[in-house]
């Protein structure tokens, strides 16, 4: 019998939950989400490339119909948070990188609430339009069962909010979105994930087969890249987070040096580890400022706590919260990274590289391609309290200035944001042809 010929498959409407599953439907709802900002936001392009981006060009995609002129293409940027840490930062400087001809849009999650609202602030001051959505966040209480099925909700609509933007990229920032990909894999939108989590365990293969659906991938370093399989490596260009740099100040005078920590207070951020080195040390003439809070979710670290009760909790500082880094960085003279599990590319290492300042970091993750060993600071092994003890008792103030004139001088050929820029806005081009 003759097969009747079809024509071109009809591409999905919307997703829809029924029954517990996600369903395919052909009539899509509008999806909720209130408007924080109101005005698009257009980022200058970065210059021209000067050299061949890594990787695959990507999967092979449905063309796509050219947008009208007066309907400008929209990029579609997922964030999971609403603070100005690591990859908040990161998705700020990411922005600079689309074109001109090409629109932003930046949703955010509504599952926490995060009272400041830091991120958003800061794209509305840049023009940037940000919605709070119900993003699929990948958080641990949500892959309980009592929360599953609002986990899949959530997943759903999200669905239906991308099939009604109808953007011509889904810009993933971080493996917590992952679930989004193969969403968007299903309404036929072309997805790039920008990997910043160095996972282990079932968690890496569980990611893994999530990250087949994107079309291609960023990652932050190396040591992220060496976690991918190898179907998701063919796919990846390794781009390392760039930031302004501007002159470092002298570092300051006086007998004294300054250390500080700066992170989430997350337990795997080593701050139990690096305040017990704290503790041991003999020296008086040193000073440590902490920086940061703790994290909205997961495991955190009481940090005053710890503080009160040591020996010498007097040398330490605890400061919180704090907008402006780099002043902080500027008073002091030594950066502490004591990370006890891989860290993929910690922003702290770099801004203290781009101040011209030493770093003390843990040997792991991405550390190593941010400070050089006995050049840029030291590396150590994570959660060796003798070693460290040794390192901070021995460091001088010679060292510390020979340390943070190498690394701005790494920091300038290796980490700015103009090379962040281009790359990122090669990556956008590429998926946008």
């Amino acid at each position: 019998m003759r097969r009747e010929r079809r024509g071109p498959r009809a591409r999905p409407r919307a997703l829809h939950l029924e029954g517990g599953l996600l369903r395919l439907r052909g009539d899509p709802r509008r999806a909720g989400g209130r408007r924080v900002g109101t005005v698009a936001a257009s980022a200058r392009p970065p210059p021209p490339a000067g050299e061949p981006v890594s990787g695959s060009v990507g999967r092979r995609r449905r063309p796509r119909p050219p947008a009208a002129a007066s309907s400008p293409r929209t990029i579609l940027f997922l964030h999971p948070s609403d603070e100005t840490y690591g990859a908040d930062r990161v998705l700020l400087e990411a922005l600079r990188a689309v074109p001109e001809d090409v629109t932003a849009e930046v949703w955010l999650p509504d599952d926490l609430d995060y009272p400041a609202r830091p991120l958003t602030r800061l794209l509305e001051e840049r023009g940037v339009t940000v919605r709070r959505m119900p993003l699929p966040v990948l958080r641990r209480a949500y892959l309980r069962t009592r929360h599953l099925l609002s986990f899949l909700r959530r997943t759903a609509a999200t669905g239906r909010a991308i099939r009604e933007l109808d953007p011509a990229l889904v810009y993933v920032n971080t493996a917590a979105l992952a679930l989004v990909l193969p969403v968007a894999r299903l309404l036929g939108a072309p997805t790039l994930l920008h990997l910043h989590e160095h996972s282990r365990g079932i968690e890496r293969w569980v990611l893994c087969l999530l990250f087949r659906s994107a079309d291609r991938l960023v990652v932050v370093s190396r040591a992220v890249a060496d976690t991918l399989t190898a179907s998701n490596r063919r796919r990846s260009t390794v781009v390392h987070n760039g930031f302004e740099s501007t002159p470092p100040v002298p570092l300051p005078q006086g007998d004294e040096l300054v250390f500080v920590l700066a992170s989430r207070w997350n337990a795997w951020k080593g701050h139990e580890h690096f305040l017990r080195v704290w503790s041991r040390l003999e020296r008086r003439d040193v000073r440590l400022i902490v920086l940061g809070g703790p994290p909205v979710c997961g495991t955190g670290v009481d940090v005053p706590g710890i503080v009160a009760g040591m020996r010498n909790g007097e040398s330490v500082e605890v400061r919180g919260e704090c907008e402006d880094v780099r002043r902080v960085l500027d008073a002091a003279h030594v950066v502490v990274v004591p990370s006890t599990s891989p860290d993929p590319l910690p922003t702290i290492a770099l801004e203290a590289a781009a101040a011209g300042r030493a770093a003390l970091v843990s040997r792991s993750g991405g550390l190593p391609e941010i400070v050089l060993d006995g050049v840029t600071g030291r590396t150590l092994a994570p959660g060796a309290v003798e070693e460290w003890v040794a390192v901070l008792e021995g460091l001088d103030r010679a060292a510390v200035e020979s340390f943070g004139r190498a690394a701005h001088e790494h920091s300038r050929a290796a980490f700015s944001r103009t090379e962040f820029v281009r790359r990122i806005g090669e990556e956008l081009r590429v998926m946008l042809r």
